[in-house]
């Protein structure tokens, strides 16, 4: 299964870096490519991009305009914290996830794109039920593709794994 995991994200690096129909990266993304890293939720593999920083915290997915079907972005939080989404920026409606330190789902939401001309202050916000480490934005329809639950379980490649070693800001 490691040597899977491992084939398929070196596979996935190939093709980013190949296909020029790739999303384009965000303003300040470029040590973190999309799909760089993978993680796999209820036996299904997503690639990510990696939220491991306060400003790409703040930069999301923002301005994105297409999010492949198994793509998303990760955020990782320094510590365990209630925390909530916005769509500021968004041209595309998400799924986020909400996830413990145990990488276990606490909740999600479906996330839409908001009215042009909406002010930030009359944004809607998507918070955790508990304390969450992760949450991970991906398609809109991913949670109830998957059929997911609370209680469900991430797991990240190695890849991500070392990323995450070097901590959070």
């Amino acid at each position: 299964m490691k040597n899977l995991l491992l084939m398929l994200t070196a596979f996935t690096a190939v093709l980013n870096g190949c296909d020029s129909s790739a999303p384009p990266q965000s303003p300040g993304r470029q040590d973190h490519p999309v799909g760089h890293f993978v993680l796999q939720l209820k036996g299904h593999y997503f690639h990510v991009e990696l939220a491991d920083t306060f400003q790409r915290r703040r930069q999301g997915l923002a301005g994105r305009e297409y999010l492949p079907p198994d793509a998303g972005m990760l955020f990782v939080y320094p510590t365990a914290t209630r925390t909530s989404m916005w769509m500021k920026g968004c041209k595309i409606p998400l799924d986020v996830l909400f996830f413990d330190g145990n990488k276990r789902l606490i909740n999600f939401h479906t996330m839409a794109v908001p009215s042009p001309g909406q002010p930030n202050h009359a944004l809607p916000t998507y918070p955790s039920d508990k304390p969450a480490k992760y949450a991970l934005e991906v398609p809109a329809g991913t949670t109830a593709r998957l059929r997911l639950k609370p209680g469900a379980a991430i797991s990240f490649s190695p890849e991500l794994l070392k990323a995450l070693d070097k901590g959070t800001e």
